[in-house]
């Protein structure tokens, strides 16, 4: 089965993912698909404990289940979901001369 990150930017193959696993961060929980001891790559980053199983136990359903569809979408954290980088180097001036 295909899984499609929750960023949109990837697409992992679970047919050689050895396990997937939540670490948690100070900021975040991250879910993780695991190569080997060495490889390991994100596939979803959520705001709390609580968000991440959720989406842990769609993924399982979906591994597990007998579905037709070989695609899964990892589904947006309500905190991250939004968050936007303006990154360029303008200033922002405000009247004057």
């Amino acid at each position: 089965m295909y899984i499609l990150t929750s960023d949109g930017k990837s697409i992992v193959d679970s047919a050689f993912v050895e396990r997937f696993c939540i670490v948690e961060k100070p900021d975040a929980c991250l879910i993780v698909a695991s190569y080997s001891a060495d490889r390991a790559v994100t596939i979803g980053r959520y705001a709390d404990r609580k968000e991440a199983d959720a989406a842990f136990s769609g993924l399982l359903n979906n591994l597990v289940g007998n579905s037709d569809t070989y695609a899964f979408t990892m589904p947006d954290s309500v905190l991250f979901h939004g968050e936007k980088w303006k990154r360029d180097a303008r200033t922002t001036r405000k009247g004057g001369s």
